[in-house]
């Protein structure tokens, strides 16, 4: 993976963490203690990230620092289901009843 790929992926990571942790890009900048304009240019791949930064991210974001080298590039339906099993066992009860409310609408459209 080149540099421009490794800054895209990278910063994808990180939005997608942050998303799941249902934080903005303002709460995740003000909880990493850097301004939200750091964390858009690192989420649209548009700035590098330097080393001492990473654990201020993974520290806001509640997840060791490797996890956001984890890049969600499924080979097969295993780690589609090994990812979905890592997200239920962090839910709370309330959400995983919207998450098994949302899952039984989708797999009904059959």
């Amino acid at each position: 993976m080149d540099n421009k790929n490794f800054k895209k992926e990278f910063g994808q990571r990180v939005r997608q963490l942050r998303k799941l942790a249902n934080i903005s890009q303002e709460k995740l900048a003000e909880s990493a203690g850097l301004s939200t304009k750091t964390i858009s240019y690192i989420e649209n791949s548009k700035n590098t990230i330097s080393f001492n930064k990473l654990p201020l991210i993974a520290n806001a974001l509640g997840i060791p620092v490797y996890k956001l080298f984890v890049f969600s590039n499924f080979s097969d339906s295993t780690d589609i289901r090994k990812e979905l099993a890592e997200l239920l066992n962090s839910a709370t009860e309330k959400e995983l009843r919207v998450i098994s409310d949302i899952a039984k609408s989708v797999l009904s459209l059959k």
